[in-house]
C-alpha cells in the first residue's frame, strides 16, 4: 500500500514538473512572437485615378478605364484606356513614391 502512495506521490510530482515545464516554454514563445504586422497597402480610389488621368490628358478624352484595385506602390505600372471621339487610346502610368503620385507615358 505504501509503495503505491510512493509511486502516486512520484507521478504527481513528475506532472506537475511537465506542466511547469509546458509553461515555460509556452510563456517564452509567446514572448519571443514578433507583433508588428505588415502596414495596410495604400488602395486607390479608382475613379480618382481616371479623373486624375484624364485631367493629365486633356479635354480632348472623352472617358478613361483604369483596373479598379490600384495599390500605390512606388515603380509600379499599370495601362489606362482613354477614348478620343470613340477611338481607344492607351497610357501607362507608373506610380511614384508610395502615396498615389503618378506620371504618364505612352
Amino acid at each position: 500500500m505504501t509503495d503505491q502512495r510512493s509511486l502516486a506521490r512520484r507521478i504527481m510530482a513528475a506532472s506537475s514538473v511537465v506542466v511547469a515545464v509546458c509553461a515555460v516554454i509556452v510563456t517564452t514563445k509567446v514572448m519571443n512572437t514578433d507583433t508588428d504586422l505588415p502596414a495596410e497597402p495604400v488602395v486607390l480610389d479608382p475613379v480618382a485615378v481616371e479623373q486624375a488621368v484624364q485631367a493629365r490628358i486633356g479635354p480632348k478624352t472623352d472617358r478613361v478605364s483604369c483596373p479598379v484595385y490600384l495599390v500605390a506602390e512606388d515603380g509600379k505600372s499599370f495601362t489606362c484606356t482613354y477614348w478620343v471621339k470613340d477611338i481607344p487610346n492607351t497610357v501607362e502610368v507608373k506610380m511614384m513614391g508610395g502615396q498615389g503620385e503618378f506620371s504618364l507615358s505612352g
